[in-house]
């Protein structure tokens, strides 16, 4: 028996497996920012440049230049997936601090942050 399939929370999400569109959903119901870490995850993997090599494990320390091959044009796609899907503003200012995912996923959390404090 499979899964059914679930309901694209968000158009920017429509590629994405199923347990990405979880994560997306209980981060917007819950606020659980696991499940916002799994999606910031999926989506750097997604808008991995296409010449890049392997899969390299996905850790914070993963670096989104060295390891994953991303240029300054990937990254400015990502940055815009990120400000669709969350609904939020992504600086360049922000963007010089973020080197790894883990610096990418504590700016989208500020940002998120941010938001929810200043609606």
């Amino acid at each position: 028996m499979s899964r059914p399939t679930p309901i694209v929370p968000n158009p920017v999400l429509a590629r994405f497996p199923a347990e990405v569109l979880e994560a997306y959903e209980r981060y917007r119901e819950t606020g659980d920012p696991m499940a916002m870490d799994a999606v910031v995850r999926a989506a750097v993997l997604d808008h991995r440049p296409s010449c890049a090599e392997g899969s390299p494990a996905v850790q914070d320390s993963t670096r989104l230049f060295e390891d994953l091959a991303y240029d300054s044009v990937a990254v400015a796609e990502l940055v815009f997936f990120f400000e669709d899907l969350f609904d939020l503003t992504i600086s360049n200012e922000d963007l010089m601090a973020v080197r790894n995912i883990g610096d990418l996923r504590a700016c989208v959390q500020r940002k998120l942050a941010e938001k929810a404090r200043n609606p």
